[in-house]
């Protein structure tokens, strides 16, 4: 009974986003392989060659000092701009590919916003309500559920991230395409656990909030912070380094910690350990907060009363720390420890740190606890006259 009510109330939604998902990857794959034929077909072309032949300058390998270092023959540049699977051996391995079409930043916010819409839906249009008054236990409507919906959406993931490099492997020579399968499977594994946590993230976000207007803002909020993920990454760098080396070294591999498309890069074994942690402790978050669920506090930004103390400190310390991050605020404090004359000063930094954390803890108070601080303020007022 309960699959069909889900069948009836997620199904074309739940077919149309697996078939999304699958576009996209597939889609991609498909132009990946569709850019390396042009860029072939053009290398082998006559304007190439007598481009080649009359403009040796417009084709350097690299540059010892102001000097100019030629490639050996034109069969030389072919190899090095068509190889797929470059690489550079130091402490990791890197793989280049200026034909991977990777499509991430649109799979990962469709993932999250459709997980968040997973629960917050229902909530706000009192299908919840409906599903609470029917003749089953919570924990079995939540359970079915998110079997209902994870199952199709691993299903598509599946196939589009498989098809992905399938498409490459079969329609791109090999004596160019030279990473190997083995990599592109552990790849597509990675970026499917990575695509399980933000999905995941998205559910649980769906179920803890409730209000119709903060909640949405709250998803704008976070999709723009996760936007300026490479500004964050950056300043993680820059403040590891400040604490291991003082800022003498820069440091890849410890952050290197987010893959989103099978591109040949995959995850450690303890990344794999932590990030599958992390999904199991959103999911299991998120039956707890269902079980809990009280459809009196509908309209309230968080829908369990006994969840508001951690939301309230996770975005304003969260939020806080992120923006320090993506504001650069490792950067100055670099500037700062090496350069005298630097604009900054530790003063200054510290201000700006206490600054933003007071319009964090206010703005979060003012989304966590909005009927709590009206309610202060009339009594204050009932008071005061």
């Amino acid at each position: 009974m309960l699959m069909s009510i889900f069948k009836a109330r997620y199904g074309k939604a739940l077919i149309g986003v697996c078939f999304i998902l699958m576009a996209i990857y597939l889609g991609a794959g498909w132009q990946s392989q569709k850019d390396w034929h042009t860029q072939y077909n053009y290398l082998h072309s006559d304007e190439f060659v007598y481009d080649y032949t009359n403009h040796p300058s417009y084709y350097v390998k690299s540059y010892d000092g102001e000097k100019e270092i030629p490639y050996e023959s034109m069969d030389d540049y072919r190899q090095d701009v068509l190889t797929i699977g470059k690489t550079r051996d130091d402490t990791e391995t890197y793989y280049y590919n200026d034909f991977n079409f990777s499509l991430s930043i649109f799979v990962l916010p469709l993932l999250f916003v459709f997980g968040f819409l997973t629960f917050f839906v229902d909530y706000r249009t009192n299908f919840t309500r409906f599903l609470l008054s029917l003749p089953f236990q919570r924990k079995e409507i939540f359970r079915k559920k998110i079997v209902f919906v994870l199952v199709p959406i691993i299903g598509a993931l599946t196939v589009g991230i498989v098809g992905n490099f399938l498409l490459r492997i079969m329609m791109i020579d090999s004596h160019y395409f030279l990473i190997p399968l083995s990599k592109l499977l552990l790849s597509g594994i990675s970026t499917l656990v990575t695509n399980l946590l933000v999905f995941a993230t998205g559910l649980l976000c769906g179920i803890l909030l409730g209000n119709l207007v903060a909640a949405p803002l709250s998803i704008i909020f976070i999709l723009f912070l996760a936007a300026q993920g490479n500004y964050f990454y950056s300043s993680c760098r820059m403040l590891f380094s400040l604490l291991v080396s003082n800022g003498a070294t820069d440091y890849y591999t410890p952050f290197n910690l987010w893959v989103a498309w099978p591109e040949g890069v995959s995850y450690p074994i303890w990344i794999y350990l932590l990030y599958g942690f992390f999904i199991l402790l959103m999911l299991i978050l998120s039956e707890k907060i269902f079980l809990r669920l009280s459809l009196d506090n509908e309209g309230d930004y968080v829908t369990v009363p006994a969840f508001r103390a951690p939301t309230y400190w996770l975005m304003s310390i969260g939020t806080w720390l992120y923006l320090l991050m993506i504001s650069y605020f490792p950067h100055d404090l670099y500037n700062v420890h090496l350069y005298d004359d630097s604009n900054e000063s530790y003063q200054g930094l510290i201000i700006r740190a206490i600054l933003l954390l007071f319009v964090c803890i206010i703005i979060s108070l003012l989304m966590v606890y909005p009927k709590e601080l009206m309610n202060w303020w009339h009594k204050r007022r009932n008071k005061l006259a």
